[in-house]
């Protein structure tokens, strides 16, 4: 058999150029994944010491106090004033007490389970006012069709009424009327009647009919408001609304 033929020298060296190539690319890769997990490190221990410098600049004079208020548990003699010290720290916490006791006498007294409703109307046609539910409160009160509340927990309630009126009209008296049924049927009877006067149709005025009192109410009873004339009221939402709140 003739003996095997050796490689060309040309072909050996492109190989090893190759190898070359990309021993050096795999390493530069290495290096710029060291690099960048070096930066990283630094730029997080740069933003932890800001981060510590800056809350020590912020409570900075809180941390003095603290550290006097220590001198005088620790040494009665100091020079430190601590009475004057201890007492307008006692005035702070008096304040803050009585901040804490105000909110919770504006929010910490109405828990959610208190059945309550402030209604606002939208303009209509009807009679019977219908609900502007985007710019109402409702808690533990239904929505019923457009014109209705029905109620869900049993109790005596504060009800009000308030409508305003914007035209005058001599054949038709300027009454709003609160209105309650059982179910779901019917016009309801009248639990209250308010009338208001706007003058005479040479200077009209606006004139707004007001009431309020306490009924007890079941579950499932339905409240609505109903007017002499829709195109007489005033349909703002801070002069026509209607509520009600259990006791």
């Amino acid at each position: 058999m003739p003996p095997p033929i050796p490689p060309r020298l040309g072909s050996i060296k492109n190989r090893a150029g190759h190898s070359r190539a990309l021993l050096r690319f795999l390493i530069g890769m290495v290096v710029l994944q060291m690099l960048l997990l070096l930066g990283g490190f630094i730029y997080l221990y740069h933003m932890e010491n800001k981060y510590h410098q800056e809350l020590t600049y912020k409570y900075l004079d809180d941390i003095i106090i603290l550290k006097r208020l220590d001198e005088c548990e620790r040494d009665n003699g100091s020079l430190v004033d601590c009475k004057k010290l201890l007492e307008t720290y006692k005035n702070v916490m008096e304040k803050v007490l009585q901040g804490e006791g105000r909110v919770a006498n504006l929010i910490g007294n109405r828990p959610d389970d208190v059945s309550m409703a402030r209604m606002t109307v939208k303009e209509s046609k009807s009679k019977s006012l219908e609900w502007n539910i985007s710019h109402s409160v409702r808690r533990n009160v239904k929505y019923y069709l457009s014109s209705w509340l029905e109620v869900q927990q049993p109790g005596n309630y504060i009800i009000y009424s308030q409508v305003t009126f914007a035209k005058w009209d001599a054949k038709k008296p300027l009454a709003n009327q609160v209105k309650m049924r059982k179910g779901t049927k019917g016009e309801g009877e009248t639990l209250m009647t308010a009338h208001c006067s706007i003058g005479s149709k040479e200077k009209p005025e606006k004139c707004t009919a007001f009431q309020s009192g306490v009924f007890s109410l079941e579950p499932g009873d339905q409240l609505s408001v109903s007017v002499t004339d829709p195109e007489l009221v005033n349909y703002e939402q801070d002069a026509t609304t209607f509520g009600l709140y259990k006791l």
